[in-house]
């Protein structure tokens, strides 16, 4: 079964704050470049933004999906509320599943960044210099809703899998400093 995402989800908007005019070091002002290409936290990330009421109802929540809606990149990353208070750059829309028990953050997450998706959401960004996804192209994207049960089995498995492109990384980087470490040592005989 295919679900419309508003039927799941509440978005909200991402802000905008000048953070030169701004300063504070109470809240974290998220933006795209505090996560590297595999949506792991860079480790860069400060907070910068005084904890005033206006910002409270934009603070983030564990379990929120922030997607990169203007730009290139528009990767879907699981805010785990490592760094809170916390609120999203206007970059972002954020989408807040409604019911965990019907569908699962990172599940969400996993599908958003799923190649075939991102190229339907590219390819339905509106402008050139700066491409824009609408909230209505993402309010009706179609989501496939399957039970808690295989949401955690093909985030395990993908897990597993991004584990496996380590690992084979890590053996073919080791294979190249023996092979070179090798060459080097018979140019030196």
């Amino acid at each position: 079964m295919q679900v419309a995402i508003k039927h799941i989800t509440d978005l909200q908007g991402g802000i905008y704050i000048n953070t030169k005019a701004v300063k504070g070091d109470s809240v974290y002002y998220l933006q795209v470049n505090d996560w590297d290409k595999e949506k792991n936290w860079s480790g860069y990330t400060k907070p910068q933004l005084p904890d005033e009421e206006k910002l409270r109802k934009y603070h983030l929540l564990a379990g929120d999906i922030l997607l990169a809606t203007k730009g290139t990149d528009h990767a879907a990353i699981l805010y785990d509320g490592r760094y809170a208070p916390a609120v999203a750059s206007s970059v972002f829309t954020i989408l807040r599943i409604k019911d965990q028990n019907q569908v699962l953050p990172a599940y969400l997450q996993w599908y958003l960044n799923h190649p075939h998706v991102q190229k339907q959401l590219y390819s339905a960004a509106k402008g050139t210099s700066m491409p824009l996804i609408t909230r209505d192209i993402i309010e009706e994207f179609p989501l496939p809703i399957l039970s808690l049960e295989k949401q955690r089995l093909i985030l395990q498995t993908f897990r597993l899998h991004v584990n496996a492109r380590h690992i084979r990384q890590r053996i073919n980087m080791l294979e190249e400093t023996l092979f070179q470490h090798q060459l080097f040592q018979k140019a030196n005989q």
